[in-house]
C-alpha cells in the first residue's frame, strides 16, 4: 500500500512541476542539499556544524569555531551532491569511475579519495568487510549487477547500490556517505526525490544495513526507503500549496 501510495505522490509531483515556477524548485532542492548534507556528516561522525552554521557556510575560514576539517566535510558533501544530481540527470552510467570520482570529492582536501582500501579493515558488528584483494572484484561484480542483471525497481536498486558499497567497505573512510549518495542517485534517475538519513532515523538505518550484512536481505533498507520518500513528497507537497 506504501508502494501504490509513493506512486501516486511521485505523479502529482511531477505534474505539479509543469505549473509552478521552477525557481521555487531550486530552493527547495538547495535547502534539501544543506539540510541532506549537515545529516551526512552527523550519523557517522562527530561534526559539531549546527544546521544554522551550515546554511551560511559558504567556505572554509580559520575565523569560525568550528573546524577547518568539519567545514570541509560539510562543503565536500554539498558539492560532491550537486555532482551526483546532475550526472543522474544527464541519465550517466554509474561506474567504477563515477563512484571513484564521487567519494574523491566526499573527501578533497582530507585525505586522499578514490582509492580502493589496500589494507584489511575490522568493524563492530558480526559482519566483516572482505579481503582488501577482493575489494576489486567485488566492486567490478557490483557495477555489472547493477547494468546487466538486477531485477528489481528503481528504489530496490537504489537499496541495493548502498547496502552493497557498505558491504564490501571499498574505501578507508566515507563510506556511508558515498552509499548514500549513490542511493539517491537511482532515485534522482528514476523521477524520485532525494532523501535523507536523520538522527531520528538512526536506528532503523542501521538495522536496515546489518540486516543486508547479515542476512542478504533489502526489506529493511526499502521499506525505509519508501518511508522516507512519502515523508520528503508530503513536506515538499505541503511547500507548493
Amino acid at each position: 500500500m506504501n508502494v501504490e501510495l509513493l506512486e501516486v505522490e511521485k505523479k502529482h509531483l511531477l505534474s505539479l512541476k509543469k505549473e509552478v515556477d521552477q525557481a521555487l524548485f531550486v530552493k527547495i532542492d538547495d535547502d534539501f542539499k544543506i539540510k541532506y548534507a549537515h545529516e551526512a556528516v552527523h550519523i557517522e561522525g562527530e561534526n559539531s556544524i549546527t544546521l544554522a552554521e551550515a546554511y551560511t557556510l559558504q567556505k572554509v575560514s580559520t575565523e569560525k569555531r568550528i573546524s577547518e576539517l568539519e567545514q570541509k566535510e560539510l562543503l565536500n558533501h554539498i558539492k560532491a551532491y550537486d555532482h551526483v544530481r546532475n550526472e543522474a540527470l544527464k541519465g550517466t552510467i554509474v561506474s567504477e569511475d563515477l563512484i571513484k570520482d564521487v567519494h574523491q570529492q566526499i573527501l578533497e582536501d582530507i585525505m586522499p579519495g578514490g582509492l580502493y582500501r589496500q589494507v584489511n579493515i575490522g568493524l563492530k558488528g558480526q559482519h566483516q568487510p572482505p579481503d582488501y584483494v577482493k575489494v576489486y572484484d567485488r566492486m567490478k561484480k557490483l557495477i555489472n549487477d547493477l547494468e546487466f542483471s538486477f531485477k528489481g525497481t528503481a528504489i530496490e536498486k537504489a537499496a541495493y547500490i548502498h547496502l552493497t558499497i557498505g558491504k564490501i567497505h571499498p574505501f578507508i573512510d566515507g563510506n556511508g556517505r558515498l552509499g548514500r549518495l549513490m542511493m539517491n542517485y537511482y532515485l534522482i534517475q528514476n523521477d524520485y526525490l532525494p532523501i535523507s538519513i536523520s538522527d531520528n532515523d538512526k536506528e532503523a538505518y542501521f538495522a536496515a544495513l546489518d540486516q543486508f550484512k547479515i542476512q542478504k536481505s533489502m526489506t529493511k533498507m526499502v521499506d525505509l526507503i519508501v518511508e522516507l520518500l512519502l515523508e520528503r513528497y508530503n513536506e515538499v507537497n505541503q511547500k507548493l500549496h
